[in-house]
């Protein structure tokens, strides 16, 4: 018999694992939660294996390390961060503006996965990227030209490196940098909860403050400022998730359920 009828996902959507995507990675995050697991099988032996194998010859290489065939194994699968789906809100034109003013930020553009657009709607729809990318770029490019927008002359600051020494111990900025990355995704992931996102609030406010000290104290190095931004991001996820008063799509908070 095919599989699809025994799809555990058909508990969440009469479209089984054809539902969009936030229904689907739901289904999956509550089973793996119920079955302590880390992952569910994605069954492909019913499919025509010549059919994947020209269709997904990038996943089939992936598959390769591990020993697995489309359409011969069942695949060990998991939700995972994919695009941020959201980030600075723009105008029709990319131009960013401030959250508290509401006023446009002169000379700054945002375009692709960094900007909020609305073109996706609630969930990110496969291959609006690069259509999105594409339009506001066009956009942005045809209001710079037509605008004759002026060249600044303020320099840039100097790096700050002056007086500080080259960091020693990378352990710290490494443990930091899992410690954030395990707080956002067990605690702030598919399904959210008001108790657990104020949990990762205070954790991230102390892993700040540890950031800090280590960028106070040595040179600047691309671990350092990654891990800086990346907390400051995940703050900001955070602050989101947490003034949301309504689901949406993939935006979902389980505390807002009606159900």
């Amino acid at each position: 018999p095919l599989p699809e009828r025994f799809s555990f996902t058909l508990e969440h959507s009469p479209l089984g694992s054809m539902a969009t995507r936030d229904i689907v990675a739901r289904a999956i995050d509550q089973n793996m939660k119920q079955t302590g697991s880390t992952h569910v099988y994605l069954v492909t032996a019913h499919l025509d294996r010549a059919h994947l194998l020209n269709h997904f010859p990038t996943i089939q290489d992936r598959l390769n390390r591990h020993g697995l065939e489309l359409g011969v194994d069942a695949l060990p699968v998991a939700p995972a961060a994919h695009y941020v789906v959201g980030g600075l809100a723009v105008d029709s034109i990319g131009r960013p503006h401030a959250r508290e003013t509401g006023q446009i930020i002169p000379a700054l553009y945002a375009i692709g996965e960094v900007a909020c657009t609305g073109m996706h709607g609630a969930n990110r729809l496969a291959s609006n990227s690069l259509l999105e990318a594409v339009v506001y770029a066009a956009r942005a490019a045809d209001h710079i030209i037509e605008s004759n927008i002026p060249e600044g002359n303020k320099g840039l600051p100097a790096w700050r490196a002056d007086g500080l020494s080259d960091l020693v111990e990378h352990a710290p900025a490494m443990n930091d940098r899992a410690a954030l990355r395990t707080t956002m995704s067990q605690e702030v992931g598919i399904v959210k909860r008001n108790d657990r996102l104020h949990r990762a609030q205070r954790r991230l406010a102390l892993l700040s403050d540890e950031v800090d000290m280590i960028w106070k104290k040595a040179v600047p190095s691309r671990e350092i400022v990654e891990l800086r931004n990346m907390t400051l991001v995940g703050q900001l996820v955070i602050e989101d998730s947490l003034s949301r008063t309504e689901n949406c799509g993939l935006h979902f908070n389980a505390d807002l359920d009606p159900a």
